[in-house]
């Protein structure tokens, strides 16, 4: 019994041994990597088994927009868009929407506390803009083990007009988006745009006797007539808009 003890102990010290030994390993200096390279594909493909293919197709948009920075006007307007993918790089397309009329909550409160009526102010009416998209990113992520999310990433550059009551002005933006897709054809759709253009100052000082503008006090006459559209000064406006909106691919 002893002896076969000692020999099943034996046998466990020598199966544990090697797993004891480190062995350094050296290899000559010359046989060492001393540059690297950089692997070559035949077809540079980034993405494979694309769910969602958009080269040669249409899509059209119904979005709702909303000024972030606006501080008079209505901030919200509904617009349509149109585009064509070019490719999977590529899209090109029209913008157009109409803004909602009125001033935004911010000037009522400031007429509601300060009795300053902003309502004779021009504010823009509609807008049409030529808008190129780069599709820079498509991928696809799980939310479980039956639900594949597939989305775009994109940047935006837009150029076209503003229509105010009495003058229409150039501008152009520059912005981001986001697509993400219900399936092949419907996607959830969101823009973030900054707008550059020339627009009216809605700020107009009331100088009774020259025209009549916003009124500085309670105590103020400047009620009647209305200040014109001309007496409003122009200056280059900035403008950021969200746009949220639904697009369909076909």
């Amino acid at each position: 019994m002893v002896r076969k003890g000692i020999k099943i102990i034996i046998i466990f010290i020598l199966i544990l041994q090697p797993c004891g030994v480190r062995a350094l390993i050296q290899l000559p200096v010359e046989e060492l990597a001393k540059e690297s390279v950089t692997p070559v594909f035949d077809k540079n493909d980034s993405v494979r088994s694309r769910n969602i293919v958009t080269a040669n197709k249409m899509e059209m948009s119904f979005f709702y927009g909303w000024a972030l920075t606006e501080p008079i006007a209505n901030v919200s307007k509904l617009g349509f868009s149109g585009y064509y993918h070019a490719s999977e790089e590529n899209a090109y397309g029209l913008m157009l929407s109409k803004n909602f009329s009125g001033v935004s909550t911010y000037a009522k409160q400031l007429n509601d506390e300060y009795k300053l009526d902003f309502t004779r102010a021009p504010t823009i009416d509609s807008s049409l803009f030529f808008d190129y998209n780069w599709k820079a990113f498509y991928g696809k992520f799980s939310l479980s083990k039956y639900i594949v999310t597939n989305f775009h990433f994109f940047g935006t550059l837009a150029a076209g007009l503003l229509k105010y009551p009495h003058k229409t002005f150039p501008g152009v933006a520059a912005g981001l988006g986001q697509k993400f897709y219900f399936n092949k054809n419907f996607s959830f759709r969101f823009d973030f745009r900054v707008f550059v253009n020339q627009a009216p100052i809605p700020f107009l000082k009331c100088e009774p006797g020259k025209h009549e503008g916003i009124k500085n006090s309670t105590t103020d006459s400047c009620n009647e007539p209305a200040p014109k559209y001309s007496d409003f000064s122009e200056r280059l406006t900035l403008t950021s808009v969200l746009d949220l909106g639904i697009s369909y691919i076909f």
